[in-house]
């Protein structure tokens, strides 16, 4: 069973991951990076005026996002606020 420790460091490093655009990302990642809801998430995937990143099927129950596309999103939407 792993340690606090390591799930601190786990959580730390996939908030990292999201920052650096490095591989996918779950909505319960994304959520806590955002600071908001796993819903809240979803809303913003399924909104078509929102130009949050569509998930992607990666297994039969399994959706992730990608890291370099939130994170592209990211750079876009506060660049375009400047």
């Amino acid at each position: 069973m792993a340690s606090p420790i390591d799930k601190e460091q786990r959580a730390a490093q996939q908030l990292k991951d999201v920052d650096e655009g490095v591989g996918f990302s779950s909505d319960k990642i994304l959520a806590r990076y955002y600071d908001t809801t796993r819903k809240t998430i979803w809303t913003w995937s399924a909104d078509p005026d929102n130009p949050f990143p569509e998930p992607k099927k990666v297994g039969a129950n399994m959706t992730r996002w990608v890291n370099a596309e939130i994170k592209a999103h990211c750079e876009d939407k506060y660049l375009g606020a400047v």
